[in-house]
């Protein structure tokens, strides 16, 4: 058997670094440069140095489920429907009109980044595998499976689609007058204690948490994950994180693709000559969290930072998520994972727990026997 399905790993996931200049020019195009062209079907577009700009910062999340154009501010409970992105491309995608020039995607000086994943080729498809009715849109050359549904208020199980276990599970709320107000987005990782959750609604770096309004989990030691399904269950007396009464879910199921996608746990070391984390590629974007702590997620990619030892990072989740470049954030890229090389509680406290997710520049061989090198 091959050792990975994903030779090329730009032929399945791209970054993108861009300036804003300010224009308010219509049809805006940005264009990937990567060796093959992708058209995304999942994007996550941030805004990471003012350099003269304003000081608001964001990371958004668009996909093909809801199409480019519904945009979901990461730090946000809510959707937003006059997104930052009116079609995806061939190879690239196209600003949409509405805040065009400003800080959301163009504002003059300022440094954004897109990370990109190619879209999926796929419809969408009914699941009556849970308790509660599905929609998902599966992208199994990736392991990411897009999962819709409706709540009912009660404890239940969705279907996901992906045939494997989900690693990870990222929540998102689809309505926005009939959310009620709520902040609270959680996420569950692999790394997770049963029944608890990563709550990374508005401004939360929270440590993990069993008293959010409604918890998910895949765990299969608990029997809340399968390869068909995963669960929702009521917490803090709600339900309205992930299964409020007729109120519309959206969840990103993942799963790891060998040499291309990782998801997994570590724990720190507190040492400078910190935790090696095996991935089995040469990581393109390095995703962690910690578990027990209250510190953001920490996130590094290959386009800001070409060379180790100098990272920096930036924050999946918080609303102040500007780019941080101190003596906590240098992480080393290696051909088959990443080193930490700090001792902040963020990334490496000793003993500590950490979720991670990574994607390749490379796999670590391809299927053909060629090796990938260090940088």
């Amino acid at each position: 058997m091959a050792y990975t399905t994903i030779d090329n790993s730009e032929s399945a996931f791209q970054i993108l670094g861009y300036t804003g200049n300010g224009s308010t020019s219509s049809g805006i195009s940005r264009t990937f440069s990567g060796s093959v062209n992708l058209k995304p079907g999942l994007t996550y577009h941030h805004k990471y140095a003012v350099n003269g700009g304003s000081s608001n910062y964001h990371n958004i999340m668009e996909n093909e489920y809801t199409g480019p154009g519904t945009l979901w501010l990461a730090s946000g409970g809510d959707s937003v429907v006059d997104g930052i992105t009116a079609s995806y491309d061939t190879n690239g995608f196209t600003h949409d009109t509405p805040n065009l020039g400003g800080y959301y995607h163009n504002e003059n000086g300022s440094s954004y980044g897109v990370w990109a994943w190619k879209e999926s080729g796929a419809s969408n498809a009914n699941n009556t595998d849970g308790t509660i009715s599905s929609v998902v849109r599966v992208n199994s050359d990736i392991g990411l499976s897009i999962v819709n549904w409706t709540g009912t208020s009660e404890n239940g199980t969705i279907g996901h689609g992906l045939g494997a276990l989900p690693e990870a599970l990222w929540m998102y709320p689809i309505q926005v007058a009939a959310n009620n107000g709520n902040t609270q987005r959680p996420q569950w990782w692999e790394a997770n204690s049963l029944d608890y959750v990563m709550n990374t609604g508005l401004n939360e770096n929270d440590t993990q948490s069993n008293s959010v309004n409604g918890i998910l989990s895949a765990d299969p030691s608990g029997g809340r994950g399968t390869t068909s399904v995963f669960t929702v269950k009521e917490a803090n007396n709600s339900f309205e994180a992930v299964n409020h009464s007729s109120q519309n879910y959206m969840c990103l199921a993942w799963k790891s693709i060998q040499g291309f996608s990782k998801f997994g746990k570590y724990v720190g070391n507190g040492n400078a000559d910190g935790a090696f984390v095996y991935t089995g590629f040469k990581p393109a974007l390095i995703i962690c969290k910690q578990v027990g702590g209250n510190t953001d997620s920490r996130c590094h990619d290959n386009n800001r930072d070409p060379f180790n030892r100098d990272g920096g990072s930036i924050n999946l989740t918080a609303n102040y998520g500007a780019e941080l470049r101190d003596a906590n954030t240098k992480m080393d890229f290696l051909s088959n994972g990443f080193k930490i090389r700090h001792t902040h509680a963020s990334a490496n406290a000793a003993s500590s727990n950490y979720a991670f997710a990574a994607f390749a520049e490379n796999p670590f061989v391809t299927s053909t026997g060629v090796p990938t090198t260090a940088r």
